[in-house]
């Protein structure tokens, strides 16, 4: 680690990324093969028709805002729409979530889907990187449909560690998976990792309440559900209009100050991009 950059060599740090809507442009080829593959994987193994839209940026099914959604949220969420019992659920969503993980790995194999990261993504992931700052996931894919996205948009290894929806529906859940799975990684480096030095940057509200509920930092940016004014508004320690622009110092003195505020002109007045 550049210790001029993150000082302390027993001072373990962390950035973990939502994905849709943070690293990945909103409704790209590779969401619309993920929700998808999930609308028939539900079908064939309840019977149970979900139809998936996109209104500019945010996603529905069956007529409900997904915005901050799990996977394993989003498929119960249709099957109690039908009336399925909470005691049928759990077995139908393993048997949906794998399904559904088996047709996108069929989906997107081979493919070079780099053009949908959003902007700044790739060089922000690759700096963290360089600074040996520990980098993971902290989303509502099914750890399967992660790997997939992050192998087809050149982030390979970004799944390895961190927090996932297979079976979780709290995105606060989600992250707290991810918080062990980091801490961890440092106590193999010899590194002692605390919640203020662990960042989750998201683009939703949802993202800002799991980051504040697992005891760490978050930035949330404007590229998905949520404008600047509302993450800042949900607790978001720093909002950001994108991922350009945004570097490791940033983070660094986020950490270090506690404070919150906007980067780079993300004012209350931002619009939802």
């Amino acid at each position: 680690m550049d210790h001029s950059i993150w000082p302390g060599s027993d001072r373990g740090a962390a950035v973990v990324f939502d994905i849709d809507g943070t690293l990945l442009r909103p409704g790209t080829f590779l969401q619309r093969v993920h929700m998808e593959s999930m609308a028939a994987a539900i079908e064939r193994i309840s019977g149970v028709p979900a139809e998936f839209r996109y209104e500019g940026g945010d996603l529905f099914v069956n007529g409900h805002d997904l915005a901050g959604c799990t996977d394993a949220g989003t498929i119960d969420l249709v099957l109690r729409g039908v009336g399925m019992s909470s005691a049928e659920s759990p077995g139908l969503r393993a048997a949906v979530v794998a399904a559904m993980c088996d047709l996108v790995t069929a989906g997107t194999e081979g493919l070079d889907c780099a053009h949908e990261l959003l902007p700044g993504a790739a060089d922000l992931v690759a700096e963290l990187r360089r600074h040996g700052v520990i980098v993971g996931l902290s989303t509502g894919n099914a750890r399967t449909v992660a790997s997939c996205k992050m192998r087809a948009t050149g982030l390979s290894g970004l799944a390895d560690l961190g927090g996932f929806g297979d079976t979780e529906g709290a995105r606060s859940d989600i992250a707290r998976g991810a918080v062990e799975a980091v801490r961890a990684a440092a106590g193999a480096r010899g590194q002692m990792l605390s919640g203020t030095g662990i960042v989750l940057i998201g683009d939703t509200t949802s993202d800002v309440g799991a980051a504040r509920a697992a005891g760490v930092r978050c930035v949330g940016v404007a590229t998905g559900a949520s404008r600047a004014h509302e993450l800042e508004g949900a607790g978001a320690d720093l909002a950001v209009p994108t991922l350009e622009g945004l570097r490791v110092r940033d983070l660094v003195g986020l950490v270090n100050s506690g404070g919150a505020g906007y980067l780079d002109g993300a004012a209350p007045s931002t619009p939802r991009r």
